[in-house]
């Protein structure tokens, strides 16, 4: 009998119910690596030769991505959503500034459990990183905004199970645990007119793409379809979120999920208006 060689390959699915990987197999996800890359790039030429974008590139990368993987959560029927995200989202970071990417991926994980395009009950590792994010977020003033997006969404995910007030607790007492160590700094901030602006367009966006059509797409592990009513209220919150932070900071606040949270929403609305608000 020959002997076997080479490394076991590591199934994320079995590990993860969050993760949705980006399989570069795919044209489309393809587009997206590339837009992201384009985007750091683009942003390191322009710092070196002078031009002071007041972004890295790695946050520039990073948030164009996150864009675009919020847009997917918010509008799963439809790719495009994303893919125009992405240069709207480059435009936010660069008139209004850099977005806060932990608050942004707390906001992330928030609206794919609401949305449920997984379809998979949450593993240990998901759990684990549930509250170890929560716990992070815990050093954002306006981390708040993701954690409440976490928990609303672990709770409506794991409604049918009895952990899910054990799991949104435990995010929460990390949450407070960090947040009083760090002595935060809750300041509000007099929003200038580009973040007034982009507080406009959260508002106005979300008004365009609520409510969500009746999707066909199904979710990740083949547990039915996505549910229109879940889509929905992963828009609400999106949307929410950006308006929450405005309270709680002014323009830090809308600065923070600019870049992200309202160019998903943005990418949604276009997408939705060119198809006939279908």
């Amino acid at each position: 009998m020959a002997a076997t060689t080479g490394v076991a390959k590591v199934n994320v699915e079995q590990l993860s119910s969050l993760s949705r990987p980006v399989d570069p197999r795919y044209p489309s996800n393809r587009f997206v690596i590339a837009a992201a890359l384009v985007a750091g790039l683009a942003t390191a030429l322009a710092n070196f030769f002078g031009l002071d974008t007041g972004l890295a590139p790695v946050s520039a990368a990073v948030g164009v991505f996150l864009a675009w993987a919020i847009g997917r959560e918010l509008d799963p029927d439809y790719p495009a959503s994303g893919a125009v995200a992405m240069p709207v989202s480059m435009v936010l970071l660069l008139v209004i500034g850099p977005a806060s990417l932990l608050v942004s991926l707390g906001v992330l994980l928030g609206v794919r459990l609401l949305a449920g395009t997984v379809g998979a009950p949450l593993r240990t590792l998901d759990i684990v990183g549930v509250v170890g994010l929560a716990a992070l977020l815990g050093t954002n003033p306006i981390g708040v905004v993701g954690l409440v997006a976490m928990v609303i969404g672990v709770v409506v995910d794991e409604s049918r199970r009895n952990r899910a007030a054990l799991i949104a607790a435990s995010a929460v007492a990390a949450f407070a645990v960090v947040a009083l160590v760090s002595r935060l700094d809750w300041t509000w901030t007099n929003p200038d007119t580009a973040e007034w602006i982009a507080l406009v367009i959260a508002v106005v966006t979300t008004v365009l793409v609520v409510p969500a059509a009746l999707p066909t797409a199904s979710t990740d592990r083949h547990a039915g379809r996505v549910r229109r009513e879940r889509v929905t209220a992963a828009r609400v919150i999106a949307g929410t979120a950006a308006v929450a932070g405005f309270a709680l900071a002014g323009g830090v606040g809308i600065a923070a999920l600019a870049g992200t949270v309202m160019a998903a929403l943005s990418g949604t609305a276009i997408r939705r208006i060119g198809a006939g608000l279908s």
